[in-house]
């Protein structure tokens, strides 16, 4: 939970102000991963809670949709995992290639789950189309391109911790705020202007 806490408050901005990313992805994806579905579901919306209300103070209602979007899209994936197959018992079983299927459909799942529910309430805020909603915010390439790397991560994670126990969640952290500078690095020089040489007499 503490791994999934500390990535809950690294947030990743997005090119052009469109959409977010958040570490807390990766932490999440592995969490749903390595624990039984209920524990998943539990220790990522109550670490997703105590960020919202503590770190980002925000409103009851934020906290609680957050909570439910949390919980609804680990819920969903793990389903998906699980019911596909999906092993992670140990560092053989989860690197095992029997997994590949499971992990990719899962991680779908997850990211489809997690910013369906956040364009829809953004589109019925706005009085906007979901589909146009979800497209600009969530699903143009550098936030899908950003969601892949952080959902490849969460898997890292998974086998760090099934590798080195409770110990890898400092190792996990570390390695998500290091990303995360050089992500919002990348994304300022994207989005900066660049000087532009002038005429040579």
């Amino acid at each position: 939970m503490l791994a999934n806490l500390l990535c809950e408050i690294l947030w990743l901005p997005a090119p052009e102000g469109r959409g977010y990313l958040s570490m807390a992805t990766a932490a999440n994806f592995a969490t749903l991963l390595i624990l039984p579905p209920g524990a998943a579901i539990v220790t990522t919306a109550l670490a997703g809670g105590l960020a919202d209300a503590v770190f980002r103070r925000r409103r009851w209602y934020q906290v609680l949709f957050n909570m439910g979007m949390t919980s609804i899209s680990v819920a969903a994936a793990a389903q998906v995992f699980t019911t596909l197959g999906g092993r992670s018992s140990g560092p053989d079983t989860i690197l095992s290639p029997l997994n590949a299927v499971p992990l990719l459909l899962g991680a779908v799942t997850f990211f489809l789950a997690n910013t369906w529910l956040v364009a829809g309430v953004v589109a019925i805020s706005q009085g906007r189309p979901f589909p146009e909603v979800w497209r600009t915010q969530f699903a143009f390439n550098y936030a899908v391109l950003g969601a892949a790397v952080l959902l490849v991560l969460g898997y890292f994670f998974a086998i760090l911790f099934l590798t080195w126990g409770y110990m890898s969640a400092f190792l996990a952290a570390a390695t998500a705020y290091f990303v995360r500078d050089a992500y919002g690095r990348f994304v300022r020089e994207m989005t900066e202007p660049h000087p532009t040489l002038g005429p040579t007499p």
